[in-house]
């Protein structure tokens, strides 16, 4: 697959799948709360050859968020369409959110249809 099928594939997964998968407030903040915890434990664990720290880490990446769908979202559609590009989905939220291109509340503003 060449960068721009993967791009294209992945936008529009990103676009008609994970983000309405994502929809509910409280389950956009879990998953971004819990993907900042990722990052801090795993970076512990390894800081401090700490096995336990970077599970937790790891558990941090998982757990919370699939409870997130289980009480917030009701549905879990794009994990089980691809997993990967699920999570992929959301790092690039976690990203968009750091760098101000949504909001963990609203989400993204809609792409207007010029």
């Amino acid at each position: 697959m060449a960068i721009g099928d993967f791009r294209r594939s992945f936008g529009e997964f990103y676009e008609n799948i994970y983000l309405p998968d994502h929809a509910a407030p409280l389950n956009r903040w879990v998953h971004f709360l819990s993907n900042i915890s990722a990052l801090v434990f795993c970076a512990l664990g390894a800081g401090f050859l700490s096995l336990p720290l970077f599970a937790l880490g790891v558990w941090f990446q998982l757990g919370p968020p699939y409870l997130g769908h289980i009480l917030f979202e009701k549905t879990h559609r794009s994990i089980d369409q691809s997993p990967v590009f699920a999570a992929l989905g959301s790092w690039f939220t976690t990203y968009e959110i750091l760098t101000g291109k949504q909001s963990v509340t609203l989400g993204r503003a809609p792409k207007s249809k010029s």
